[in-house]
């Protein structure tokens, strides 16, 4: 089931992700050697914070509404009332997040040092509002979505290049990270480009507490794995000095970059597998297959490539450009980073196979509890990790790997049993529909 529509958005979005990338790698270095270990961690501590703000603001409906608006999407009327549910439940879960951050940072001393830092990271809640990249996902328009973003991000880069230069800029390189998505919403908002602005729907009340209680599954699995995601970034910059917060980001960051070429296929096949689950059961199950064997040969390929190629890049540019170059100076900022990154690298694997178990197999099926359970489970038993191993470490970083190691093998072992048992009653459903169809034709 991989048609030509498929197939132009997946290669729509690799392309839009490599334009992503150079500016990405351009960024990245350059933020690190500019704000120092010690700024570039602080920076992404405030960032991993002010996730939970974002969490709490998208309420699971990056995957609740991407697949109810893929299932409804040649029904305007429908689709446009989904459109203003979502955003007006999102509008007020922003309020409330912004509300209860800003209490935190000034109670919270690790915050309140920082206050300045973490109030302009909350630019990060308003843009997951403004741009609603889950409309364009539903309709299988991500690759518009990812152009306004490129705009965005490349209008912004030569303000980042030129106006951050030290540690002491570290509130500036916030502000011009989050304008690249504000941005491109004021946009879309002001010109409807890439896919039109939803006819006007008024919503009630009960609509908004619906939308919220159908949401809350895909919200709960938000949270847990917030737990082995951005919460270890969290509770690494309590136990541990911003130094080693910013060897595990820097590795972190590469790990995230490479799991980025995955991206677009998940992006692309999702709303793809969702509108199959209900019409077409069997092409479903053919394209998960083919979601297992293209993500996880990336996922591999990525995998394999970090752990073993990005090491020598440090001694190559040195040689080439000096150690002056401030390319060269990140990769020798990296080299301290370097084990964190040869434990840290197989996670890009185990999220590939894990999202086509989970979110591309047992969500689309009706598993939101059982998927929703494993996350919560993961989510406790990273927390249970950090606080046993990173606690008094000199080796905080590498511990942090580790745990998140150790939690994506979980989740993977515990998806695909599941996601074989469904795939297994899937099946068995299809047969018996085709022995009655069969049945029906004989009599």
């Amino acid at each position: 089931m991989v048609d030509a529509r498929l197939r132009t958005n997946i290669f729509a979005l690799y392309l839009v992700q490599g334009l992503n990338y150079v500016v990405s790698f351009v960024t990245f270095p350059f933020l690190l050697v500019q704000l120092g270990s010690a700024g570039f961690g602080v920076m992404n501590f405030a960032f991993a914070c002010i996730q939970y703000g974002v969490l709490l603001t998208d309420f699971g409906f990056n995957l609740s509404a991407v697949r109810d608006v893929a299932q409804v999407r040649d029904d305007p009327q429908a689709a446009a009332r989904i459109f203003w549910r979502v955003t007006w439940a999102k509008v007020l879960l922003m309020v409330a997040s912004s509300l209860i951050l800003l209490v935190l940072t000034f109670s919270l001393d690790t915050w309140r040092t920082h206050s300045e830092v973490f109030l302009w990271s909350q630019l990060y809640i308003a843009s997951s509002v403004l741009f609603p990249l889950w409309y364009f996902q539903g309709f299988e328009k991500l690759q518009l979505a990812s152009g306004l973003m490129v705009f965005a991000r490349a209008l912004m880069l030569g303000l980042l290049l030129h106006w951050v230069n030290g540690p002491q800029d570290i509130v500036l390189a916030v502000i011009l990270q989050a304008m690249p998505q504000i941005l491109a919403g004021v946009v879309w908002w002001c010109s409807g480009w890439g896919i039109a602005r939803p006819q006007w729907v008024a919503i009630q009340l009960g609509e908004l507490r619906d939308a919220l209680r159908a949401s809350w599954p895909f919200f709960l699995s938000a949270i847990s794995t917030s737990l082995y995601t951005t919460s270890t970034t969290v509770l690494l910059g309590m136990f541990a000095a911003p130094v080693q917060v910013g060897l595990f980001a820097a590795a972190s960051k590469l790990v995230y970059i490479a799991q980025g070429l995955i991206g677009p296929l998940i992006q692309a096949m999702y709303p793809r597998i969702a509108q199959l689950a209900v019409s077409n059961k069997a092409g479903a199950l053919a394209l998960i297959r083919k979601a297992l064997l293209i993500q996880g040969g990336i996922g591999l390929i990525m995998t394999l490539a970090l752990a073993l190629f990005v090491p020598l890049f440090t001694p190559i540019s040195v040689a080439l450009f000096g150690a002056d170059f401030g390319l060269s100076r990140a990769f020798l900022a990296l080299a301290d980073s370097q084990l964190i990154l040869y434990w840290f690298a197989p996670v890009i694997l185990l999220g590939a196979v894990s999202l086509v178990f989970g979110q591309q197999t047992l969500l689309v099926f009706g598993q939101e509890r059982y998927f929703s359970r494993v996350l919560v489970v993961a989510g406790v038993l990273n927390v249970a990790l950090m606080c046993f191993l990173v606690p008094g470490s000199t080796e905080a970083g590498l511990r942090a790997a580790q745990s998140v190691l150790i939690v994506e093998a979980f989740i993977v072992a515990a998806f695909a049993w599941r996601a074989r048992q469904v795939c297994r009653d899937v099946r068995r459903q299809i047969a018996q529909e085709d022995a009655r169809i069969a049945q029906g034709e004989a009599s």
